[in-house]
């Protein structure tokens, strides 16, 4: 029974407002607690669901025997039928009341956060704010907190200090430090991939205490100094969670590291022209839009969210396939990707690594927006979910006004 509580705590269903309107998409969540160390984290299981599709009065809206419980949730006999009950006898629609955080930074009711992974424009604009603050100086700490973000071991982090930060590049969604030393490995690269959850924070002054491995978000960091030997600050390498992805790679030439080697052309190269892109999709043949822009060794730098935002703006839903597409629609893809990341390079052009998240969230058109209206037609942003992501489109921008099929969707209105 204590666990029975524990799980429709968190299950917070409440009654539509008047406001509400009949098209509206409201965003169910089953949210269990996962059992991971004592922190209290939350596992959320989201489904969109027109409200029009919602069975009402005494008919009840089936979940199905586990089917939306995580896998550390409590599983026993009566919790999927209480649920099932307290979803189904509402006879007006379902909604679930804002999350803290969500009313914190002021988002909708089940507005998602899962934009903020570093893609290329951000790790473009991270590359140029470290240029700026640190080019030229010379790195005086090297200090390792996480031993799982370390994928190499020679040469060592050590051969790092002492050395001049040379440069600053981009490969796809990898950071490429480049530092020259006077010892026999020179010049050497310092190549990062933040993963889902990381993320580069510049330190106007970093701490004389090294940090304790194992303890807090912070994996790597790198102190400067200038000719003279005064301290110039530093970077820390963090990463948030408990799924510890971020990797941090020391070698002579980023071709070594496999994830770099075996990416796609830079969409943003001089040389990435509309014949380069027309042969990609020829060779790419049924796949999927979006999973075409999103694989790193078909096309480097794009993730989850400029996909979505790119396929918004070329009005193509991100599941027709490359064949599909005709002569005409292929151009306007290309233009589309163009300027969706050019657009998101300008604005982040000059932001501090402090400012970026917030930038590329408010310059999102569908992406993370999930029931809020579309900026083009005002139709309401729908959402298609997987395993480990999701994607956002518009229906009447993308799909001729016909929802996409969602497996959660799909199971919840059995």
């Amino acid at each position: 029974m204590k666990r029975r509580r524990l799980l429709m705590r968190h299950l917070r269903v409440g009654v539509a407002e008047p406001l509400v309107q009949p098209d509206q998409v409201f965003v169910v969540g089953v949210e269990a607690h996962e059992k991971h160390l004592g922190t209290g984290l939350i596992h959320r299981d989201r489904i969109d669901i027109p409200i029009e599709n919602v069975q009402h009065g005494g008919t009840r809206t089936r979940l199905g025997r586990n089917s939306h419980q995580h896998p550390d949730a409590p599983r026993q006999q009566g919790v999927n039928r209480s649920r099932n009950e307290a979803l189904g006898t509402l006879g007006h629609g379902l909604i679930i009341a804002p999350r803290a955080e969500d009313r914190r930074v002021g988002m909708a009711p089940g507005a998602r956060q899962d934009g903020l992974m570093p893609e290329m424009p951000e790790v473009q604009a991270l590359a140029d704010a470290i240029r700026r603050a640190a080019g030229g100086s010379r790195i005086a700490r090297v200090e390792l907190a996480s031993l799982s973000a370390l994928k190499t071991y020679d040469p060592p982090v050590t051969a790092l200090e002492g050395g001049v930060l040379e440069d600053v590049r981009r490969h796809g969604k990898f950071l490429d430090f480049v530092v020259q030393t006077d010892g026999p490995y020179s010049p050497l690269h310092l190549v990062v991939h933040l993963a889902r959850a990381g993320w580069l924070q510049w330190r106007e002054q970093v701490p004389a205490t090294p940090p304790k491995p194992g303890k807090g978000p912070l994996a790597f960091r790198v102190g400067f100094v200038d000719n003279d030997g005064a301290a110039l600050g530093g970077f820390d390498l963090t990463e948030a969670g408990t799924q510890k992805k971020l990797a941090v790679y020391v070698v002579r030439d980023p071709q070594e590291i496999p994830g770099v080697a075996r990416l796609g052309p830079d969409p943003m190269a001089d040389d990435f022209s509309i014949e380069s892109f027309r042969a990609i999709l020829n060779a790419e043949g049924r796949k999927q839009l979006k999973g075409i822009l999103r694989d790193q060794s078909v096309i480097a730098g794009i993730g989850n969210a400029y996909s979505d935002e790119i396929l918004h703006v070329a009005r193509l839903s991100p599941f027709k396939t490359a064949t599909g597409l005709r002569p005409p629609e292929t151009e306007q893809l290309y233009r589309a990707m163009r300027e969706t990341l050019t657009d998101a390079v300008t604005r982040s052009a000059g932001l501090g690594a402090a400012s970026l998240k917030a930038e590329k969230k408010l310059g999102m058109r569908v992406h993370g927006r999930t029931g809020q209206a579309c900026p083009e037609c005002g139709d309401v942003v729908r959402e298609v979910s997987f395993a480990n992501s999701s994607l956002q489109y518009c229906p009447t921008c993308q799909t001729g006004g016909e929802p996409l099929a969602d497996r959660r969707m799909s199971r919840l209105l059995k």
